[in-house]
């Protein structure tokens, strides 16, 4: 045989593994193989994902109403464009109505001045004596 031939045999047998172990995995990120023309209210709708042809071999809007189901519309279809900016608009509102980190809805105000027990730094400064308890305890607190 040929170094051609061999070249050609190894570059047949890597693409025929290529392909049964895509089919292996089984996992396929398509969810929509054909489009619906079946036209959703706005008001029905939860979320949508955008699917793009370069993957899928077909451009496509899935939609997830609020019963669950899910629906695959045309991008290019006018009520399809509406739909998804409503759901945007939507998701914002919602967003600002509940931020993820909301400022606190209360105040504290600093009570800690310059004549305070507070050392400036992770203790307090007593004022009362040290409790005496043995020379052990002494000799440790002194050093």
């Amino acid at each position: 045989m040929s170094c051609v031939s061999i070249t050609l045999l190894l570059c047949l047998a890597t693409m025929l593994l290529a392909q049964v172990t895509c089919q292996i995995s089984g996992v396929s990120n398509c969810l929509c193989l054909k489009t619906s023309n079946r036209v959703l209210r706005k008001e029905m709708i939860e979320s949508y994902m955008i699917q793009k042809a370069a993957v899928c071999h077909i451009d496509a809007i899935l939609f997830k109403t609020v019963r669950g189901r899910f629906i695959c519309a045309n991008p290019l279809m006018h009520w399809v464009k509406r739909a998804m900016e409503f759901v945007d608009k939507r998701k914002a509102i919602k967003k600002k109505a509940h931020p993820m980190n909301p400022a606190p809805t209360f105040t504290t105000a600093s009570t800690l001045d310059a004549a305070s027990d507070w050392n400036g730094q992770d203790e307090l400064r007593t004022t009362a004596p040290v409790p005496f308890y043995g020379t052990h305890f002494l000799s440790t607190r002194m050093n």
